[in-house]
């Protein structure tokens, strides 16, 4: 069977509890040079499902790179979400991988096919979709990227 999603990794994400914390130490100890801080990123019921229902919720974000992987750390802000369904069951830890799949919506037809429930979808300036990691635990994010949002995360890449 052909892989979903090919290419290296986009991103790695953290959920936190405390988003200026993580930042510190995956600085300190992980080289993340600076940190793009978006704080209180709503998502609404229009746009976001959660679990197959249309969901409210804020979360803070902060992206980083270590050379030119892209981090993310996530802190729950309110409402019910996979971010805050993850740290009730499991802590603070790596919550997803994220690619970005060539042929966004195709890739997600096919995570149909082959039974890969999406547990998460919404848009926020980008188009997003985690899928259920299955026995492997945690979660598979694809992205659908504007031109406007590659060129703000490839602006933080350190040269």
């Amino acid at each position: 069977m052909t892989p979903l999603v090919s290419g290296p990794i986009f991103q790695i994400c953290w959920v936190v509890e405390d988003i200026a914390a993580a930042e510190r130490e995956f600085t300190e100890k992980w080289g993340v040079r600076r940190w793009l801080r978006l704080p209180d990123i709503a998502f609404g019921p229009e746009t976001t499902t959660y679990r197959g229902k249309p969901a409210e919720y804020t979360i803070h974000v902060s992206l980083g790179y270590v050379g030119t992987q892209q981090i993310e750390l996530i802190q729950p802000v309110s409402g019910q979400n996979l971010y805050t369904e993850f740290l009730e069951k499991c802590g603070v830890g790596v919550h997803h991988v994220a690619w970005v799949p060539d042929d966004y919506e195709e890739t997600l037809a096919e995570a149909g096919r082959r039974g890969m429930p999406i547990v998460q979808q919404g848009c926020a300036g980008m188009e997003f979709a985690y899928l259920d990691g299955g026995a492997l635990g945690g979660y598979v994010e694809l992205m659908k990227l504007t031109p406007e949002i590659r060129l703000m995360f490839d602006s933080l890449i350190d040269d």
